[in-house]
C-alpha cells in the first residue's frame, strides 16, 4: 500500500504539458461590435434607428446589462427593417453585422435566439441577381474578413455559420473565406487580392506547398496545423462529400459557372489522403508524449477527416 502511494505521488508530480491549441472562438466584445455597426452601408432610415443603441455600445461606462439591452434592441430593428436592405452595399453591411452578432461574447439565450432568427431571415433574402456574381462574393467575403476582422478560430466559426445558412450566396462566401484562411497560413504577410471560390485542384496545389520541412517547423506550436486541418475539414464537408459522385453537368443548373470547381475526382481525393498520411508521419515523433495538443490533431486527422474519405471510397466502389 505504501509503495502504491509513492507511485501515485510520483505520477502527480509529473508536469503535463498545457494545451496550447485554442479550439473555441475568442469572439468579439460589445465595443468591437459597435465599431462594426458604425461602418457605412446601412440604409439611411435603419442607421437613424440604430444610432442610439450603437452609441450606448460605444460607451465604456455601459454596464453589461445595458450593452445586452442595446444589442437586443438592434437585432429587433434589423429584423423589422430587413426589406430595406436591397443594394449590394446594404446587403454586405447586413451580413457583416449578422456574422459579428454570432461572434459576440456574453449574450444570453434570449438574444441568441433573436440572432438566429435574424440569420435565418438574412439567408432567406431573394438575391437571384447576386447569386453567381464573383464580384458580390469578393465584396462580402472581403468585408467579413477585413472589417470584423476574422482571424483564427473566429474565422472557422464564421465559415460554419455561413455554410449552415441555407443560402447559395453565403455558401459561396464561406468557400471564399476557406481559401482566404489557407492564404493567411501560406502567405501570412501578403494581402489577399481576390476573394473567390476555388476548385479542388487549387486546394491540392496549396497542400503541395506545405511540404514536410514546412510541417516540421509548425510542430513546436500546433495552432497553425489545427487551423489548416479545420479549414480542410470544412472544405471536405462543404464540397468534396456534399457533391460526391456528381459531375459538373449535374451541378450546372444549381451552381452555374462554379459547377466544375465543386466536383472532386477519385485521384484528387487520394492525393489529399496521401498528404494527410504524410502529415501523420511528420507529427508522429512529436506526439510520443501524448499531450493534449497532439491528441487533438490526431483526432482531427483520424476521426474527423479520414473516415469521411473511407465513405468516399465506398461510394466510388458502388458507382
Amino acid at each position: 500500500m505504501a509503495e502504491l502511494d509513492q507511485w501515485q505521488e510520483f505520477a502527480s508530480q509529473i508536469a503535463k504539458p498545457d494545451r496550447s491549441i485554442r479550439c473555441n472562438p475568442d469572439g468579439i466584445g460589445f465595443g468591437q461590435f459597435a465599431i462594426v455597426c458604425s461602418l457605412p452601408g446601412a440604409p439611411e432610415n435603419v442607421q437613424k434607428l440604430i444610432d442610439s443603441p450603437v452609441a450606448k455600445l460605444h460607451k465604456q461606462t455601459s454596464t453589461e446589462h445595458d450593452s445586452i439591452t442595446s444589442t437586443e434592441d438592434m437585432v429587433k430593428i434589423l429584423i423589422e427593417q430587413l426589406p430595406c436592405f436591397g443594394t449590394l452595399e446594404q446587403y454586405t453591411w447586413l451580413v457583416r453585422a449578422t456574422v459579428a452578432l454570432h461572434l459576440l461574447k456574453g449574450v444570453p439565450t434570449k438574444v441568441s435566439s433573436l440572432v438566429r432568427k435574424l440569420s435565418g431571415a438574412v439567408a432567406g433574402l431573394d438575391l437571384a441577381c447576386f447569386r453567381h456574381s464573383t464580384f458580390v462574393i469578393h465584396t462580402v467575403a472581403k468585408s467579413l474578413k477585413e472589417d470584423i476582422p476574422l482571424e483564427g478560430v473566429n474565422l472557422l466559426h464564421a465559415i460554419k455559420k455561413l455554410a449552415l445558412a441555407n443560402s447559395p450566396q453565403l455558401y459561396y462566401t464561406a468557400l471564399a473565406l476557406i481559401f482566404a484562411g489557407f492564404d493567411a497560413i501560406t502567405h501570412p504577410n501578403k494581402p489577399i487580392a481576390t476573394y473567390r471560390v476555388c476548385g479542388v485542384n487549387e486546394a491540392l496545389q496549396l497542400l503541395d506547398t506545405l511540404d514536410a520541412p514546412w510541417l516540421q517547423r509548425q510542430c513546436a506550436s500546433l495552432q497553425t496545423i489545427y487551423q489548416l486541418l479545420k479549414l480542410l475539414s470544412l472544405y471536405q464537408n462543404m464540397v468534396i462529400m456534399r457533391h460526391a459522385g456528381k459531375r459538373p453537368h449535374e451541378l450546372q443548373e444549381e451552381h452555374a459557372s462554379f459547377a466544375a470547381l465543386l466536383c472532386a475526382t477519385d485521384a484528387q481525393v487520394k492525393s489529399i489522403r496521401q498528404w494527410l498520411e504524410q502529415l501523420s508521419v511528420v507529427l508522429q515523433p512529436y506526439g510520443i508524449r501524448q499531450d493534449e495538443d497532439h491528441l487533438i490533431i490526431a483526432d482531427l486527422i483520424h476521426v474527423d477527416i479520414l473516415p469521411l474519405f473511407d465513405d468516399w471510397d465506398q461510394h466510388e466502389e458502388m458507382m
